[in-house]
C-alpha cells in the first residue's frame, strides 16, 4: 500500500485556502494558513491528543488549529478523529475557516488520486468515536455529521459504521 503522503499535495496555494474562508468572519492572513499530513513518529510534534496513524494538521500562524486523524493500514481509509485544537489560534481557525470542508476536500483528493489503493472511506458510528459524547458538544457531533455528508458517507447497518465504496460500481469483469 502506498503511503498516504504520496496521495496528498504537499504545498497548497494561498488561493486554495482562500476558497475555504468564511465570508464576513474575522480577518485572517490566508498566507499564514498551512496544512500538513503527518504519519508515524512525525505525529509526536502534534500537541493535540490524537489517535489513528496519520493526521492532517491545519495550522494558522504555525499554531495548531484543527486535526483530522485517520487509520490507513487497511483497504479502508478510516476517519477516526475530527477536532479543533486547543491553541491560541484555534478560535480564529474555527470562526474564519471552513475547516471541516477543507478536510473533506483533502480526503476526497486522496480517494480520487490515481495511486489510491483504498477500497472505501469509512468512519465509526458517532457513538463509537472516542470522547465525542464526553465533550458534551452538539457542535462536535455536527462536525462529524457534516464530514460524513461532504464525503457522501452513508451509514451501513451491516458494518455499523459510515462508509463509501471507492470501487467503480460500473466496473464488471467479463469471463
Amino acid at each position: 500500500m502506498s503511503s498516504i503522503k504520496e496521495l496528498v499535495v504537499p504545498q497548497l496555494s494561498t488561493d486554495y485556502y482562500t476558497s475555504f474562508l468564511r465570508p464576513n468572519s474575522l480577518e485572517i492572513d490566508h498566507n499564514r494558513i498551512s496544512l500538513s499530513v503527518l504519519c508515524g513518529d512525525e505525529r509526536s510534534e502534534i500537541k493535540t491528543p490524537i489517535t489513528g496513524d496519520s493526521t492532517f494538521v491545519l495550522r494558522y500562524k504555525e499554531k495548531e488549529g484543527a486535526v483530522l486523524s485517520m487509520e490507513t493500514k487497511t483497504e479502508d481509509l478510516t476517519l477516526v478523529q475530527l477536532q479543533g485544537a486547543k491553541s491560541p489560534v484555534s478560535y480564529q481557525v474555527s470562526t474564519s475557516i471552513l475547516w471541516v470542508k477543507l478536510f473533506g476536500d483533502q480526503v476526497e483528493k486522496i480517494a480520487t488520486h490515481p495511486k489510491c489503493c483504498f477500497e472505501r472511506i469509512s468512519m465509526p458510528s458517532l457513538d463509537q468515536i472516542a470522547g465525542l459524547f464526553d465533550s458534551e458538544s452538539d457542535k462536535a457531533v455536527g462536525r462529524y455529521q457534516q464530514l460524513a455528508n461532504i464525503l457522501k458517507l452513508r451509514f451501513s447497518h451491516e458494518d455499523l459504521k459510515f462508509v463509501r465504496d471507492l470501487r467503480d460500481p460500473n466496473f464488471i469483469i467479463v469471463r
